[in-house]
């Protein structure tokens, strides 16, 4: 797009004609003008980009775990803490400087693996290099037990739904072109989930996305690792 403005730079600027008396009647004279134009005045719209190594949305399928069994990072650590944990690189590549967020969908297969609220069940991790803890386990007990949570707006630890959840705060601080997030999801089974899990399986997905920052100011509630809701004037889209 482009804005072209005429300056009028001058005009009428006869003045001193003297005294021709009548020689002169039914004379015409040219005014003096002139024009000048801006130089092109151009506007783009900046842009709001996640990019992966993957597609933006990233699966991790795990399979063939036996009770006892977690991965690398999972804490507290389970009898076998050996399996591999889920990574995922995220790099923002907007030229806009922009709020992100992380879904979470927990799909569980034929035979659940994954049960909200059912302390048997696999549990997940899920923190970022800071690191920011976006989802946690309640597991205490020497069979690690517990509940797949993630934090509310406000700071409510709350159980992780079957649905999974959505706009987790990634950061309080805007994302600039180039910023790179690394996450990482780790899981466990806990020692006492007992046969209704056998051939269980459950596929988890993280999708990233992200918003503008610049006239979209974050509510007051909202924190890094929690849900952060849209209300008022923020909005996710």
């Amino acid at each position: 797009m482009s804005v072209r403005k005429r300056l009028a730079l001058a005009g009428a600027a006869v003045t001193a004609v003297g005294a021709v008396a009548t020689l002169v009647a039914g004379f015409t004279f040219g005014l003096f003008s002139a024009t000048e134009s801006s130089s092109s005045n151009s506007f783009t719209a900046g842009t709001v980009t996640v990019t992966t190594t993957t597609p933006t949305s990233v699966v991790c399928t795990i399979t063939n775990m036996i009770p006892g069994d977690a991965s690398t990072n999972f804490l507290p650590a389970y009898s076998n803490s050996s399996d591999t944990p889920c990574t995922y690189n995220v790099e923002y590549t907007g030229s806009a400087s922009a709020w992100l967020g992380v879904d979470v969908t927990v799909s569980d297969g034929g035979t659940a693996l994954f049960s909200s609220g059912l302390a048997t069940g696999v549990q997940f991790q899920l923190k970022d290099a800071t690191p920011t803890t976006f989802l946690s386990s309640s597991a205490t007990n020497s069979t690690n037990t517990g509940d797949t949570t993630y934090t509310a707006q406000g700071g409510t630890a709350t159980a992780l739904p079957a649905a999974g959840i959505s706009d987790l705060l990634i950061g309080t601080t805007a994302a600039t072109n180039g910023a790179v997030e690394d996450f990482t999801l780790d899981y466990g089974l806990p020692l006492d989930s007992g046969n209704v899990f056998q051939a269980g399986g459950v596929t988890v997905t993280l999708t990233f996305h992200a918003v503008q920052s610049k006239n979209n100011p974050l509510p007051g509630t909202c924190a890094a690792g929690q849900q952060c809701l849209a209300a008022g004037s923020f909005a996710w889209s």
